[in-house]
């Protein structure tokens, strides 16, 4: 039996965003309105075109094909006014996106609502869209892209949304509302198929206020985002009905609806051999929201976490409101080794836990890298399938950039032996020296911490207590005050502009073998430091040789040039943190085989519910 299935919907508005963004999801001179009973103004009088080849309301059309098992893609639309619709299709060229129309059809339905229903013919196209030209006033009511198929292709699907928080509320109370009066709320399969889980690892959520039918929430020890996320795994392979896919989300993001209800078509008519993909949704700006993050993310041979689809040539970041980077975005194949989905959005389904087992117990940071490089054989993105994240990296946390990530990659690749061939302890040899020059010594301290917390074994992270731990590495987290607060004459005298602070600098043979040997003299005679005061980025990646070399104060700012914190050369602290680091790495050469072994040995326990379950209840005492 053919029926007519709903892949996704076309957006005529999308709360505050179609508003500030409207190019994101129709491009006009004129502007649509929400008029009553959900419908939307196109043109009111006059004549005017409307084009929805956007990042929201184009339909992808290579991948759907290639996914699911469709062969043929129709356009609905339930519209009143006299109008034209143009199919078009675009194909990726070296150039531009080549646009191509593929059929116009004109409709009348002056006396009530009609339904104009398009097919469009088989094509090569990445992308299929359309256009309306309006012949005097129109309303839409509805559009949607939809297929036939026959009944005996749609798998059942049962989605369950896991979304860990702590001290979010805002972002949690407004996402569960939108599910429940979106999702749970609205006429499509996906309705009565979805359960969300809200994992409360602050425990300051009014669960009574917030629970519904299939919205449950459950107060959690702060295990961090790996514990949360695996709690919520737990609930999902106890739920009743069991799900098939489990769909991990962060809690401060803004989703749109039209994200979850894609991803579950997708999943209904997913193809065999993609059946244990995963689907990891985009991130994108929440301060900027047509900016492009990342929807898939690799580890760099030298141990950097980065997008997998780089910005070409002179772009800083994609921007989605551009249709060549809409197109660009869904042809580019990453050949990256070492692939993930990250957890703002990642769905993984439910037979790929039970096979592969549950994360490890790395708190915060990697483990979603090391969860995908385990578990994952394939990863599927889209447009329109995405959440809006605030910008990472406003300012650097020590704690997490050289304790949390060195320390979790190294038990990562152990545990798993995953990242093959990534070398993470040069790159942490590199933050480390940096972090000892630019006279960080409690960052320098945190990347040997986390060494010779590797070195302690599975015994030491399956007991110690997980949140008492982070505390103490975010202890050592510098903390930035506004630069007129700094109370130091150099400092108020200071001249320097923040963006050409990043200015590259160009050294002599002289000058890098005294940077290397000296630890800008802090290694040596004292007498080759001659003092006074330099200025440099507080972001802790950046290494700036000739601005340092000899000075026995550092400025270090944000980006900005409005907040930062004065550093002050300290010779015994850096000479004891040396010799730390140094004991620390000849034991690990020591005992490299030993250690790496140990972890190998704990894998199936660390990853097991039977541990997991134990470990919960173990945090919260």
């Amino acid at each position: 039996m053919s029926v007519d299935y709903k892949l996704c919907n076309v957006l005529l508005s999308d709360g505050t965003r179609s508003d500030e963004y409207p190019d994101l999801y129709v491009k006009s001179r004129m502007r649509p309105y929400v008029q009553g009973e959900g419908a939307v103004a196109l043109s009111d009088p006059g004549f005017a075109a409307y084009d929805f080849a956007t990042y929201f309301n184009s339909f992808c059309y290579a991948k759907w094909i290639k996914y699911t098992t469709i062969d043929n893609v129709h356009l609905r639309i339930v519209a009143q006014g006299s109008f034209e619709v143009v199919l078009t299709a675009y194909q990726n060229t070296q150039a531009k996106p080549r646009r191509v129309v593929l059929d116009k059809k004109s409709f009348c339905f002056e006396k009530g609502y009609g339904t104009a229903d398009l097919e469009y013919p088989a094509c090569d196209a990445v992308l299929v869209s359309f256009e309306i030209l309006t012949c005097g006033p129109t309303n839409i009511q509805e559009a949607y892209y939809y297929a036939s198929v026959d009944q005996s292709q749609i798998r059942p699907v049962e989605l369950a949304v896991a979304m860990t928080t702590i001290g979010k509320e805002s972002y949690v109370i407004a996402n569960v509302g939108q599910f429940k009066e979106q999702v749970l709320g609205c006429d499509e399969p996906v309705a009565k198929h979805l359960t969300v889980h809200v994992i409360d690892n602050g425990r300051t959520l009014d669960a009574a206020s917030l629970e519904g039918e299939r919205v449950l929430v459950h107060p959690n020890p702060n295990v961090g985002g790996s514990g949360g996320f695996t709690r919520g795994m737990i609930e999902a392979l106890e739920q009743d009905p069991e799900p098939t896919h489990v769909l991990l989300m962060d809690d401060d993001v803004e989703v749109s609806s039209e994200s979850i209800k894609r991803t579950y078509n997708m999943l209904s008519l997913m193809r065999d051999e993609y059946q244990n993909a995963f689907i990891s949704g985009a991130m994108l700006s929440l301060e900027r929201k047509d900016e492009f993050y990342e929807d898939m993310g690799y580890v760099t041979r030298m141990g950097v976490y980065r997008p997998a689809k780089e910005p070409r040539a002179d772009d800083d970041r994609y921007c989605i409101g551009d249709l060549e980077d809409v197109v660009h975005l869904e042809v580019v194949e990453p050949h990256n080794t070492n692939c993930y989905a990250a957890w703002w959005y990642c769905c993984i389904p439910l037979p790929v836990i039970k096979d592969k087992g549950l994360p490890l117990p790395l708190f915060i940071r990697g483990d979603d890298v090391e969860y995908g490089n385990r578990a994952a054989d394939h990863i599927i993105t889209m447009n329109g399938i995405c959440i809006w994240h605030m910008t990472f990296a406003l300012k650097f946390r020590a704690a997490m950039e050289r304790y949390q990530t060195v320390r979790n990659c190294l038990i990562a690749q152990a545990v798993s032996g995953v990242y093959p061939g990534v070398d993470f302890l040069t790159s942490a040899y590199v933050n480390f020296s940096l972090d000892l020059k630019t006279f960080n010594y409690d960052a320098a301290e945190l990347g040997i911490m986390a060494i010779e917390d590797f070195l302690k074994g599975p015994e030491y992270l399956k007991h110690v207590n997980s949140e008492d731990l982070f505390k103490l590495v975010m202890s050592k987290n510098e903390t930035l005050v506004p630069i007129d607060q700094i109370d130091d004459p150099q400092v108020r005298d200071a001249d320097f502009n923040p963006a050409l602070l990043y200015a590259e600098q160009e050294r002599s043979l002289p000058t890098k073998v005294f940077d290397f040997v000296t630890f800008n003299g802090q290694r040596g005679p004292k007498r080759l430091a001659r003092g006074g005061l330099g200025v440099i980025p507080y972001d802790g990646w950046f290494y700036p040789p000739n601005e340092i070399r000899g000075k026995d104060r550092l400025l270090a700012v944000t980006s900005d040039g409005t907040q930062g914190i004065l550093r002050k050369k300290d010779r015994e602290r850096f000479k004891e943190l040396l010799k730390r680091y140094n004991a620390a790495m000849k034991s690990l050469d020591v005992r490299r085989d030993e250690i790496n072994q140990q972890w190998a040995a704990a894998r199936e326990e660390l990853t097991s519910l039977e541990f997991w379950k134990w470990y919960l209840a173990d945090q919260q005492k």
